[in-house]
């Protein structure tokens, strides 16, 4: 009997426990309901924000990412067209010396009486500009001193220094130069020298014309062969104007020479000539005077 009564208790004991546990569970779960309602109410305006920072973020990464995109693409069309416009440059250029060479080549062909070495001009003096180049022909190439230098259009000069692969030359503007030339126009055929002129470096000048010398403007000037360093028939320029020297009975001729010296590229040295050179005409005696003169 006893034992029926502790268990009669225990067994009362038991469910008041579980009663207890599961209203203090129920009561639990109610008040984290409502703790969840609060923090979620409270938090609520924050996590509208960290939603909205979030989402800018991802739209500021996404338009960095498409800047930086952008930013490559432009790098390589302007790589691109960097290179497009070396490519034209080149092409232009190429373009260009074939024409210059093709000039040469049917100046060439129609000198037979000549044998040339083409030659590059790699060099100027910065302090005689328009007196001296450099050439990249020399001894090696057959290239020596007092050889004439051409081009398609005239004369050039000649060459006064040679080395093992280059050369010196010096242009027809150097006042030091001195062409024995001629006007070509059949009617007149005054020959005289053409020197360059330190006063005006671009325009040689014709001199020791007498005053009543048949030259005019226009006149076309060639070399006259006289001297034994140019053929003749090869054009030194153009007369642009004839002026009187004050206080003589002599003029000059300025020229327009016939090369354009600041495009100076390429040019052909003479290295042998089989134009005969032409022979001065000695002046006639003076006749012997008479005994009537003597007296």
């Amino acid at each position: 009997m006893r034992w029926t009564n502790k268990k009669a208790v225990i067994l009362a004991v038991a469910v008041v426990a579980v009663f207890l546990l599961a209203n203090s569970a129920a009561r639990g779960k109610q008040q984290f309901i409502v703790m969840e309602r609060i923090v979620t109410t409270a938090l609520a305006p924050l996590e509208q924000v960290l939603t909205k920072i979030g989402y800018s973020f991802r739209q500021a990464t996404s338009f960095t990412g498409q800047i930086i995109t952008v930013y490559r693409e432009n790098q390589r069309l302007k790589a691109e067209n960097e290179q497009l416009k070396q490519t034209s440059l080149n092409v232009t250029e190429i373009a260009a010396e074939n024409v210059r060479l093709r000039a040469m080549l049917d100046y060439k062909k129609g000198a037979p009486q000549f044998d040339f070495v083409a030659a590059a001009v790699i060099a100027r003096d910065p302090g005689t500009w328009t007196n001296v180049v450099v050439i990249n022909r020399g001894q090696d190439h057959g290239i020596a001193k007092d050889m004439p230098v051409v081009t398609p259009q005239g004369l050039v000069g000649n060459v006064v220094q040679v080395y093992a692969s280059s050369a010196k030359v010096q242009l027809i503007l150097d006042p030091r130069s001195a062409v024995g030339a001629l006007v070509q126009r059949q009617e007149s055929r005054i020959a005289a020298i053409v020197e360059g002129n330190g006063a005006s470096p671009l325009t040689p000048r014709m001199v020791n014309l007498s005053r009543d010398a048949d030259i005019i403007k226009g006149d076309k000037i060639i070399t006259s062969g006289f001297g034994g360093i140019y053929p003749k028939g090869i054009l030194v320029g153009e007369v642009f104007d004839v002026v009187n020297e004050e206080g003589g009975l002599l003029k000059y001729a300025v020229l327009k020479p016939a090369v354009d010296f600041g495009k100076l590229e390429e040019v052909l040295v003479i290295v042998r000539s089989r134009e005969p050179v032409p022979v001065p005409v000695a002046p006639l005696p003076a006749p012997p005077a008479s005994k009537g003169a003597a007296r």
